[in-house]
């Protein structure tokens, strides 16, 4: 195992309570800086199902996983009793009220181009 010299331990090896190799596989993924984040993901996941998510994972998905781990443990911090769902819900009923208003102004354009088309 080589020092990390200035790098500062992942989050993954923080919890495990290891050193961090320079190679470290999850230093990339969740990095120190991700610590706060991490905590919640680490409550609600565990550290060692997020390891063996992470070893499952192609390695061209492992960084949209990783995200996914640290959004998912965020809706759940946000919003304890609906998780990501209860996230889900509220921007689906966000894009909905901004439809309709999309079509209330759709409608008013319409009507003052008609009016305007009887004006000439």
């Amino acid at each position: 195992m080589e020092p990390l010299g200035d790098r500062r331990p992942c989050c993954v090896c923080i919890t495990k309570n290891r050193n961090c190799p320079r190679l470290c596989e999850y230093a990339e993924y969740f990095p120190y800086e991700l610590r706060s984040q991490y905590e919640s993901v680490n409550e609600l996941f565990g550290t060692p199902k997020i390891i063996k998510m992470m070893r499952h994972a192609p390695e061209e998905k492992k960084q949209m996983l990783a995200t996914s781990i640290i959004m998912e443990g965020n809706a759940w911090t946000n919003d304890p009793v609906s998780g990501g769902f209860g996230m889900m819900q509220k921007i689906m009923w966000k894009i909905m009220l901004h439809k309709a208003y999309l079509h209330e102004l759709e409608e008013k354009i319409k009507e003052e181009k008609e009016k305007a088309e009887l004006h000439l």
